[in-house]
């Protein structure tokens, strides 16, 4: 009687071993390959971590919710993962991420012989994110060359980009905001294939709303905030470069705005926060918070060499506008900007299977998201622009410098889903600014009818 109240009270956890046996059992009678049993041993492990990551962030009556989100969050990936294991096995070899884990194993093998290897010492020809390289080639150093392992370790960093979503719609507006954001976290089809494979977004997007959310805690309650920053700046700088240092400039430039200390104190920790985000950049060789980096990426000049050598593939963006002077790059940036944020329109991505699998996605679901983002953000300018100061800064800075580069609408549909928790925070507050608008009409309605029916 006990075992069924208790599998009555952990319905979850009861599924999961069920699961765990019977894939065990597959794989005693040779019906599981043995890569596939790793990764569902793996995934306990990584079930283990993610409870208590979420366990020391939440509060307890928020607990519950996070735990849930995280689980779905990362169930979903993992089953991406899986299936696309299965069912297309070439799938990795065809995506961005090709060559990171060969990359990885080279590094893995050298490290196997019992000499420490550097990234650049074992390959010739190293991609720009050697911090998601090396994190690959732990996971096989420690359990062996399996790239389902990374793509499992990504589903982990999704249900925790989605827990911090979360957080940070729970801390610049409600718990309703947060969930919306969260949701759509959660379930956006692009966002779940993109963070299922053996691709550095997850560790991006992870790291991008930890970071805003660190920041947005003003260094209110203690100094560990700094050193945090710090850390989580540097590891984003390992794996993409310049979201890094345009994180660290829009954190400097808002910091003070994020504080409730006597002023003092309060330009005090941003002095110390804005010198050691800038000494991080500067000591990885970009200059003082990246400047060196950012004069020599967003010339005029390099701005447009960068575009034409994206400009490849069935989904080139046209352009005749020379944008390698000040009023041409003026005139340019708006059409960039709709490029980045909605391009392909349904019409337009006829040309591969790849891109007609984006119209269901775009049409019913990323554009009106869009429209209420856009609705969302002006009504936090008019309403409360110095709080949420950091997050539409981010998100305009972000699409500005980013948007200019692309001359491939793949490249530019996958790089935006690192502003999309921001794009989805702005659009729940939207949402619930006209439901909470509705409610007001509807109740004033009711009090006049009310009032009218007393008169008579």
């Amino acid at each position: 009687m006990r075992t069924i109240m208790w599998i009555k009270n952990h319905r979850w956890l009861s599924s999961l071993l069920v699961a765990v046996v019977c894939l065990g059992l597959g794989g005693l009678a040779g019906l599981m390959p043995l890569r596939y049993l790793a990764g569902v041993a793996f995934c306990l492990g990584l079930t283990a971590i993610g409870y208590a990551w979420v366990w020391l962030i939440s509060k307890p009556d928020e607990l519950r919710g996070m735990l849930l989100l995280c689980f779905a969050a990362m169930g979903l990936r993992w089953g991406a993962s899986f299936a696309l294991e299965f069912l297309w096995p070439s799938f990795e070899s065809l995506s961005d991420g090709a060559a990171y884990g060969p990359h990885a194993m080279t590094i893995a093998q050298a490290w196997n012989a019992n000499y420490f290897a550097s990234y650049e010492a074992v390959v010739s020809t190293p991609v720009g994110a050697p911090g998601y390289v090396y994190f690959s080639a732990v996971i096989f150093w420690l359990f062996g060359p399996n790239t389902l392992l990374v793509k499992l370790a990504n589903g982990l960093f999704a249900g925790m980009a989605a827990v911090y979503t979360a957080k940070l719609g729970n801390h610049f507006f409600d718990q309703r905001v947060g969930r919306f954001a969260a949701l759509w976290m959660l379930i956006m089809p692009s966002l779940i294939l993109w963070t299922s494979q053996n691709l550095k977004d997850s560790a991006v997007v992870l790291l991008s709303v930890w970071i805003l959310y660190v920041a947005s805690q003003g260094l209110r309650s203690s100094l560990w905030q700094i050193p945090l920053l710090v850390l989580l700046i540097g590891a984003l700088m390992s794996v993409r470069r310049e979201t890094s240092i345009g994180i660290a400039l829009m954190i400097a430039l808002t910091i003070g705005f994020q504080q409730t200390r006597h002023w003092l104190t309060r330009l005090s920790l941003s002095a110390i926060t804005i010198v050691a985000l800038g000494l991080v950049l500067s000591s990885s060789g970009y200059g003082f918070l990246g400047s060196d980096y950012l004069q020599e990426r967003l010339s005029l000049s390099a701005i447009s060499e960068k575009r034409e050598a994206n400009s490849t593939g069935t989904g080139t963006i046209e352009n005749t506008i020379d944008t390698t002077t000040p009023l041409g790059f003026a005139r340019y940036l708006p059409i960039a900007l709709i490029n980045f944020w909605l391009r392909p329109w349904p019409w337009e991505a006829t040309k591969s299977t790849a891109q007609l699998l984006t119209i269901p996605e775009a049409a019913l679901l990323w554009y009106p998201l869009w429209v209420l983002a856009m609705i969302g953000m002006i009504l936090a300018w008019r309403s409360r622009w110095r709080e949420t100061m950091l997050l539409w800064l981010y998100l305009l800075a972000g699409s500005a410098a980013a948007a200019p580069q692309y001359g491939n609408f793949g490249t530019a549909y996958r790089h935006r889903v690192q502003l999309w928790p921001i794009f989805f925070l702005f659009a729940g507050y939207c949402w619930y600014r006209w439901r909470d608008a509705r409610v007001e009409q509807r109740q004033a309605l009711l009090t006049r009818y009310v009032q009218s029916i007393k008169q008579i």
